[in-house]
């Protein structure tokens, strides 16, 4: 009877010393920390540098590459033509919609002005039907005719992308107003605005 009694005792030591060393081992298991694979993205997402601020009554909504990058993107062609009678930029953009950037900050106004700054902090506004693509169009083919073919419905956009590659930083900087359709149709030069790091959004 004792006998059997120490063979019980053993056996809940022995059980009680297996679960110690268990419960040890996974206490110091090395924990997840910050630099994990599953949080990179996150980490660095968290770290890149605010390329654009989107001002809109009180509110400002900064964006870093990645953010406009993961917005509903807008692929098209466009080009403009210059006040000495050149067609330039002619090619296919991408990039975000103004009218996405709009509605994601709900903008309730019927009608509203933009101000863009570059940069340098130049500046220049955007009334409503520009901003809506009511614009003059131009021939493609005569860069010296100065003339309007008419109105085209353009979509202004800000684009991040020339060719499927990034804009030339040093031509274009980071992010650009592009006016595109799927025809490529020519806008005036004075609508494309580079270099640009912030919008402000004027109700009327």
């Amino acid at each position: 009877m004792v006998s059997n009694t120490n063979k019980i005792i053993s056996a809940v030591v022995a059980i009680a010393v297996i679960l110690a060393i268990i419960v040890l081992v996974y206490v110091n298991l090395p924990k997840q920390t910050p630099t994990d694979n599953d949080t990179d993205d996150d980490q660095a997402h968290k770290e890149s540098p605010v390329i654009l601020s989107i001002i809109y009554n009180d509110e400002t909504q900064n964006y870093t590459y990645g953010q406009l990058e993961r917005l509903e993107s807008y692929t098209a062609k466009g080009g403009y033509r210059t006040s000495g009678g050149s067609i330039k930029g002619v090619g296919n953009y991408t990039g975000v919609n103004i009218s996405t950037l709009m509605n994601l900050l709900e903008v309730v106004e019927y009608r509203y002005s933009l101000e863009v700054t570059d940069i340098e902090g130049n500046s220049t506004l955007y009334n409503f039907s520009t901003i809506t693509g009511d614009v003059n169009i131009y021939n493609p083919t005569n860069a010296s005719d100065s003339t309007p073919t008419g109105k085209g419905n353009m979509t202004m956009v800000l684009a991040y992308q020339f060719e499927g590659n990034l804009l030339n930083q040093s031509k274009d900087g980071k992010l650009k107003i592009v006016f595109l359709d799927q025809n490529g149709s020519i806008t005036e030069s004075i609508l494309w605005w580079k270099k640009v790091v912030s919008i402000h959004v004027i109700t009327e």
